[in-house]
């Protein structure tokens, strides 16, 4: 019997470092937030009686700050507690800060609401109902910035090797590879590679031992997680190695085959009692789409109106350049595979296509006229795009559209090209802000990054996109 099969196994750091992410991690992040809380009342307070509403606006009492001290404790650890209920603490895996932003507003509606309603029936004290609206206003800010200090503070740790989690990988093919190559990048993850049980994934990889041996190797390299990403065909071997880890603290993380086929989020639901995985879900439904829609419309409409001397100017140079037409229609694919008129303004001669048919433009194109140069430089060609928003066709945020020959020509060798239909293509996106536009990148790279906003998207997502195209275009390279 090896020695790390006894039962005088050596205790292993393993729980330490378990402890650590499951404990002190979140211990810290919860203090970030209550700090924060309680920052955002004495904030609003210190406005309301002090400085500038206080001076503006002299109250009628002058409250102790202990009071307001004591309501900005009580709202953080209340927004602690109901942001625990749905693991606004599981620091084990780093989450992105965009991702974020849903669930602290949430948590601090909700636990507004909760203190507001206690505080209801305290009648020894009169709060300011003006605090109360300053500070709801403050939290979401603070609560991100609390956010954002304690994700620096996490990835430092892992990178020392603190809370990070020793991981190793079995099984074999694409799937393995990929994990393999993903945890190489680096603790910042939380995941530190150790090797695979069984043959490694790929070339050079460092083997731990086989399956039989799982007991010794655990103990041996002291393993947190073992990660199981086994081909279609060797699926049926995962009993044996869930048998081989019976009586072991040790994690087991399944990475099905079909993630390969899908890039949508997996879900776990369950349907009569049985868990089901959802490979694919509706990105905008619901309330999510009406919302949109409303930003859409309201952005578009004021655009619309505050600029159209704009559109003047630019149709008037349009026409002393080039003459007529000023507009360039052209059919693209839009949500769903449905064909809509996309509208420019002209930046090309009128026989830009006659003899070599659709084609992409590239930099330098000498196609495009004196005017059109200026337009594409500074993205002004595409503001005729806001009314397709406006009618609908269009989002402000999303994946470019193509035009149907090249759908049909990117969808036939691109894996899910598709699956950038699911929303509505966007005047900006993801992928332009990021950089790739035109001929700076390939097909492959904007499909990667829009697939990404497709199964990512969010409102605060899209004003992330926004702000950055602002930027993007004011430093002249456009994002549109």
């Amino acid at each position: 019997m090896k020695e790390s099969d006894s039962s005088f196994a050596p205790p292993r750091r393993a729980g330490e470092r378990s402890l650590t992410a499951s404990f002190w991690l979140p211990l810290i992040a919860t203090l970030f937030d209550v700090v924060a809380v309680t920052a955002a009342a004495l904030l609003a307070y210190y406005i309301r009686f002090y400085w500038p509403l206080g001076d503006l606006y002299p109250p009628q009492w002058q409250p102790k700050v202990i009071n307001y001290f004591l309501f900005g404790f009580v709202l953080g650890s209340v927004y602690v507690m109901v942001s625990w209920t749905y693991k606004g603490y599981a620091t084990r895996l780093r989450v992105p800060l965009e991702q974020e932003i849903g669930r602290i507003l949430r948590g601090a509606l909700f636990s507004m609401g909760i203190v507001l309603a206690a505080i209801f029936f305290y009648r020894e004290f009169q709060y300011s109902r003006l605090v109360f609206l300053l500070t709801l206003a403050f939290m979401l800010p603070a609560l991100v910035a609390s956010r954002a200090f304690f994700q620096r503070l996490q990835i430092a740790c892992f990178k020392r090797g603190v809370g990070v989690q020793r991981a190793a990988i079995w099984g074999s093919g694409e799937v393995a590879a990929k994990l393999w190559r993903d945890l190489e990048r680096g603790r910042s993850q939380g995941f530190e590679l150790v090797g695979a049980v069984g043959p490694a994934p790929v070339d050079g990889g460092h083997s731990l031992g086989g399956v039989s041996d799982l007991k010794h190797v655990v103990f041996e390299h002291d393993l947190d997680l073992l990660l199981m990403a086994p081909p279609p065909e060797e699926e049926d071997k995962m009993n044996d190695v869930m048998r081989a880890a019976e009586g072991i603290t040790v994690e087991l993380l399944y990475c099905p085959a079909a993630v390969e086929i899908t890039k949508s989020r997996i879900k776990v639901t369950d349907v009569g009692g049985r868990p089901i995985l959802r490979m694919k879900t509706i990105p905008m439904a619901g309330w999510r789409y009406v919302v949109k829609r409303a930003m859409d419309f309201g952005f578009s409409a004021l655009f619309l109106l505050c600029f159209s001397w704009l559109y003047g100017l630019i149709a008037l140079a349009v026409w002393l350049d080039s003459g007529k037409p000023l507009f360039y229609r052209q059919r693209r694919v839009g949500m769903d595979g449905r064909e809509f008129d996309m509208i420019k303004f002209r930046t090309m001669r009128t026989d830009a296509e006659q003899h070599t048919g659709p084609v992409w433009a590239k930099r330098g194109d000498p196609r495009v006229t004196r005017v059109g140069k200026f337009l594409r430089r500074w993205s002004l060609d595409e503001l005729p795009q806001f009314w397709s928003v406006l009618r609908g066709d269009m989002s402000l945020v999303g994946p470019r559209p193509e035009r149907p020959h090249f759908v049909e020509e990117f969808s036939k060798r691109i894996p899910q090209y598709l699956d950038r239909h699911r929303v509505k293509a966007g005047v900006t996106g993801w992928a332009q802000v990021c950089g790739l536009r035109g001929s700076d990148s390939t097909i492959d790279e904007r499909t990667e990054y829009d697939l990404f906003y497709v199964e990512n998207w969010s409102l605060w997502f899209d004003l992330r996109i926004l702000l950055r195209t602002v930027t993007e275009v004011v430093r002249g390279r456009g994002a549109m």
